[in-house]
């Protein structure tokens, strides 16, 4: 995954944790298995970390020092911080282009958002998937001919193909859990007021 679903994890662990100290947003995120699906290495979170306060996106509540030890850093979400987290959230969840497996890191934070805008947003994703899907054979005629030195290369696709049709069948599941009331989200009168 990219820097920016770095960015939105460690935003999105210290808005949940704040204050909070580095280690517990590495161990929060370790023990999603973040690490594993986002390749978030233990570096990472610490440089995002003093990115986000030189951008002014988190600030430090306080720092302690104990003896020659090296100063432990509290750290909480900034306004600054708090829009950007939304604007990542939301930037996977409208994305006309999405990716298998984009939607992990919204999943970490779906108490965030409105039940409604969740909704939307799957609706939207599988009409990408499906105008994606519907096109794929067409696509894969153009992208490898039969004569094509590199046809092999197809597989990548294929692989994409079906992980987006196992996507389309979990979002379908997904939004049919969310209909029975499985999940909890912030109300669609409070939509906003965190950001």
């Amino acid at each position: 995954m990219s820097v920016q679903t770095t960015k939105l994890l460690v935003l999105g662990v210290v808005r949940l944790r704040q204050p909070t100290y580095g280690y517990e947003i590495e161990r929060e995120l370790t023990s999603w298995n973040a690490d594993q699906w986002a390749g978030i290495a233990r570096g990472s979170v610490y440089n995002q970390l003093k990115s986000l306060v030189r951008t002014g996106l988190l600030e430090f509540d306080s720092v302690a020092k104990t003896g020659n030890m090296p100063s432990k850093n509290l750290y909480r979400i900034t306004e600054k911080g708090n829009t950007e987290f939304f604007n990542l959230l939301r930037a996977i969840l409208d994305s006309d282009k999405p990716q298998p497996l984009d939607m992990l890191p919204v999943l970490c934070f779906l108490p965030s958002l409105s039940k409604q805008e969740i909704i939307d947003a799957c609706h939207h994703r599988i009409t990408r998937i499906t105008s994606f899907l519907d096109a794929f054979d067409d696509q894969m005629k153009q992208w490898f001919p039969e004569d094509s030195n590199t046809l092999y290369l197809e597989e990548i696709f294929w692989l994409e193909h079906e992980s987006f049709i196992a996507e389309k069948r979990w979002l379908e599941a997904f939004l049919a859990r969310i209909n029975v009331g499985r999940y909890h989200f912030r109300e669609d009168s409070e939509a906003g007021h965190d950001e």
